[in-house]
């Protein structure tokens, strides 16, 4: 696993589906998700993005076409 997940925060948009979630708890990988843990359920883009900034190396996982465009990319969190 890269070093930026070993070290940091994983964190789950409200779109990705419960078998991948539910595999990351059986290998014990830790992760916090938007709409349960982070944030209000059904934040929206502009609200996740400061949320990542406060957070300590997080790396977000979504399945979200806009966070591809180049804008959103910022050295302070990874987007996967």
């Amino acid at each position: 696993m890269g070093h930026c997940l070993r070290q940091g925060m994983i964190v789950l948009d409200e779109n990705i589906i419960a078998g991948q979630r539910t595999q990351l708890r059986q290998w014990r990988i830790p992760f916090r998700q938007i709409g349960v843990e982070l944030a209000g359920q059904g934040a929206e883009d502009p609200q996740i993005l400061p949320l990542l900034l406060r957070l300590k190396q997080p790396t977000f996982f979504t399945r979200d076409f806009d966070f591809f465009k180049p804008h959103f990319c910022h050295p302070r969190y990874c987007l996967a």
